[in-house]
């Protein structure tokens, strides 16, 4: 019978040969996959993703993502016989370099398929165990591959050895560079920057082909060639981070992970928020990730800046940025006509058509389908429980590239939970036999008095009952976590039929299909002017908005409720909010604090109306009525121009200074702004 040691012997060389990864599926029982492991020599470089490591062997965790994400090993063993971390075998995966040996080690497949996961526990909710509730993402993973091009090693069987094409290798190129794609890309960046003003560049990639080396190579050359101020920037300073490392490396510069400055700051990490508040003199801004800043924000940095790189992941294993594409590309081509769009196509760590990444991208969805449209008519809503999805892949495949193209955070992880988390359901709007929108239901609660009373003390927290916590602790409210709820996670409208009435539409059906089933109702998101105003006219109410920006929308978290019922959480809400605005929330959207705050009543003595009088006439300073014009707005905010009224709440509610508000002779030119005073 056929051995791993003699598998490797005979096939390593070919796909070398190619520039290819070998991927080999190790299955059988645990005498003989411990006996093919025992022949296993470590490589150079060898990493081990599971329980425990042998000698030689480097453990990857969760816990260390981001530190070996960039690095590069030669032996890869995936050891899925106890557990397996879905996530973490599609990242590790871009880690292997060409002519690596990918080995993915699992018991009997007919049992593998069957038996628990514990490292499931990520995505399942209370109180299902994941040492032994049995998911179908393992049942979906072995369809998907079927047919896929990798060495299957089954105990009892024959090798199956997949047949190999000729030999194509791809143009390569000189250092820096690793590809010839890549230093095209470097030259774009370096004509962005010479050539005329506002003609950004928009730089693509899937994981994985070197866009992020790109701009530390050109942050390192226009650094040598005198640039004095070249800013990298992300949705966070780890995003930027192989940049950094690029940059240090080809300036003979020492890097530590996180210091994000070099050259005496010649080369700096600058948040968003803050290139958007100050505005930065003679910059060249290099944005990496940039499927991940709001394009409201990306939108405001191509009004406020004239040399700009644009780059972001198109999918992959992180995330995707198709949606980017579609949303603020289309705001390029109005406001910079000029601006430039290079893809790059050819993998860093191997060659084109590398067998393992088409395992990786077959097994986790990720290349992405189109959808042709003809003109919306009746489209047909579907409800979906997703066992049903596995009979029908392509709908799945629908739905996840909606998905991944409508928000750019969909991942490895939504997808694994999709399949293994039983509380989950979809509902669809679809036509043609295609997928136009989709909502993805939780359903979560249905906590008992004592644990939901617990919960309220902040003694016990419950994962995957987002709602049924936050009412409990958040808001005091522990009876609401004893009903049954449904979350509406996410509810996506492809980007080319927005703006329709398709969103509503589907959400008009949820919503009903929700209620007949006497579910309480809510939702969770990135809070923006527009999602707000869309779930509020839907008859949703703000009960609960986190203090710190979620790290994946850069956006405060709200919590709504639907229904008329709740109105007393929502006004308590406000009341509170109103108080937090100078403190806790003193960086909300202004637009948002506008919408929700409530503030207390009061009333204008005769004294006060005639300061403000005298103000409105430019005969009193702003320092001596501010508490006055306080008073007045807390009145009137409805009534005030809109541009007035956020600038007021700002200065008022928020207590921003008038260098943070930004606005030129702000304090200037407020009396001209109140000339329509009420009093």
């Amino acid at each position: 019978m056929t051995d791993l040691l003699q598998v490797i012997h005979q096939q390593r060389h070919a796909y070398q040969e190619r520039g290819w990864r070998l991927p080999i599926w190790l299955a059988g029982s645990e005498a003989y996959t411990k006996q093919q492991l025992s022949t296993l020599e470590p490589e150079a470089v060898s990493y081990w993703l599971g329980q425990q490591a042998p000698a030689g062997f480097t453990l990857m965790s969760a816990k260390q993502k981001q530190q070996w994400l960039g690095t590069e090993c030669d032996l890869l063993v995936v050891d899925a016989r106890q557990a397996v971390d879905w996530d973490l075998v599609a990242a590790s995966s871009g880690c292997l370099k060409a002519g690596g040996l990918w080995l993915f080690v699992t018991n009997e497949p007919d049992l593998w398929r069957q038996q628990a996961n514990p490292a499931a526990k990520r995505v399942l909710p209370y109180p299902l165990d994941a040492a032994v509730y049995t998911g179908l993402f393992k049942q979906f993973w072995l369809e998907q591959l079927s047919e896929q091009r990798w060495v299957k090693l089954i105990e009892g069987n024959s090798a199956v050895i997949p047949l190999l094409p000729e030999i194509i290798r791809s143009t390569q190129a000189e250092l820096p560079y690793r590809t010839a794609e890549q230093q095209q890309a470097v030259a774009a960046i370096h004509k962005v920057v010479t050539g005329h003003r506002r003609r950004p560049l928009v730089l693509t990639a899937h994981r994985g082909r070197g866009k992020s080396s790109a701009l530390g190579i050109a942050a390192a050359q226009l650094a040598q060639q005198g640039k004095t101020d070249i800013l990298l920037t992300g949705p966070s300073p780890v995003a930027v981070q192989t940049a950094f490392f690029i940059a240090a490396a080809l300036l003979n510069q020492p890097y530590q992970s996180g210091q994000n400055q070099l050259l005496n700051g010649t080369i700096r990490f600058v948040p968003v928020d803050v290139l958007l508040s100050e505005k930065q003199q003679n910059t060249v801004i290099l944005l990496d990730e940039a499927a991940a800043i709001p394009t409201p924000q990306l939108q405001q940095l191509t009004d406020l800046y004239s040399r700009l790189v644009f780059a972001t992941t198109e999918h992959g294993y992180e995330g995707t940025g198709r949606g980017f594409q579609l949303r603020f590309q289309s705001y390029l081509r109005q406001h910079c006509p000029g601006f430039q769009k290079l893809h790059l196509h050819q993998p860093i760590r191997y060659q084109a058509n590398d067998p393992l990444e088409q395992l990786i991208f077959r097994g986790f969805l990720l290349e992405h389908t189109d959808i042709v449209f003809t003109e919306i008519q009746q489209p047909q809503v579907t409800s979906y429980p997703v066992k049903d999805l596995l009979l029908q892949p392509q709908k799945l495949q629908q739905i996840f590239s909606l998905l991944s193209l409508a928000h750019y955070q969909t991942d490895v992880m939504d997808l694994w939970a999709l399949l293994d988390n039983p509380a989950l359901k979809l509902y669809t709007l679809e036509q043609d036999q295609q997928v136009i929108a989709c909502a993805l239901i939780s359903f979560e609660g249905e906590l008992d008095a004592e644990l939901a009373i617990a919960v309220s003390h902040g003694k016990r927290r419950v994962q995957g009952h987002l709602l049924a916590q936050s009412l409990a602790f958040h808001c005091l409210q522990p009876q609401l976590a004893q009903q049954k709820m449904a979350r509406i996670q996410r509810i996506v409208v492809h980007p080319l039929v927005q703006s329709q009435g398709i969103g509503s539409q589907l959400l008009s059906f949820v919503l009903q299909d929700l209620l007949d089933q006497q579910y309480l109702i809510g939702t969770s998101f990135g809070a923006t002017l527009a999602l707000a105003k869309f779930w509020q006219k839907a008859g949703f109410s703000p009960v609960k908005l986190s203090h710190q920006n979620e790290q994946a929308s850069n956006e405060a978290s709200v919590l709504m409720l639907y229904g008329d019922q709740f109105k007393p959480l929502q006004q308590q809400f406000s009341k509170q909010l109103y108080w937090q605005l100078a403190d806790k929330q003193g960086a909300l959207d202004p637009a948002l604090a506008l919408l929700w705050a409530q503030p207390p009543s009061t009333t204008l003595t005769a004294e006060q109306k005639t300061e403000l009088e005298l103000f409105q006439a430019g005969l009193r300073p702003f320092d001596l009525i501010e508490t006055h014009l306080l008073c007045w707005f807390n009145l009137f905010s409805d009534k005030v121009e809109y541009p007035t009224a956020l600038l007021l709440v700002q200065r008022l509610w928020q207590k921003q200074h008038w260098q943070q508000i930004g606005l030129t002779l702000a304090k200037q030119k407020l009396p001209e702004l109140c000339k329509l005073l009420i009093l």
